[in-house]
């Protein structure tokens, strides 16, 4: 039971802390978003993946800033990289729906091509 009482408590922060980013910068979702340094979510306040909602964990699942929107993202949701403009046009790592909408570019859905890491590679 308090396994169970500790699931749905980070759950809870974890909706809590996606929800108050909505609510909170709207702007910099459209407009802003490239051209201003994003307010970033506390590592603390997130127990996975705001974007596949993977859960972190020390060995596998590090955590990762999109350098566009602020939100926390594994490695997998963060590989794309992109030129921000408050950055000096330097080329950062964003997650996969920035990416999208700062280059223009479809990104690819389909990571099965992609090499999986020892521990992602299902067992005979």
């Amino acid at each position: 039971q308090d396994a169970i009482d500790r699931k749905e408590k980070r759950s809870e922060s974890f909706k809590t802390a996606v929800h108050g980013l909505e609510t909170d910068t709207p702007a910099l979702k459209t407009e802003e978003l490239g051209r201003r340094a994003p307010q970033w979510v506390r590592d603390n306040l997130v127990t996975m993946c705001m974007r596949c909602k993977e859960p972190f964990n020390a060995i596998m699942r590090r955590r990762h800033h999109c350098r566009a929107c602020g939100y926390v993202v594994c490695a997998r949701c963060s590989v794309y990289k992109a030129e921000l403009q408050y950055d000096r046009n330097r080329r950062n790592r964003v997650c996969q729906e920035c990416y999208v909408f700062l280059t223009g570019h479809v990104a690819l859905e389909d990571r099965e091509g992609k090499h999986k890491g020892i521990l992602e590679v299902s067992s005979a």
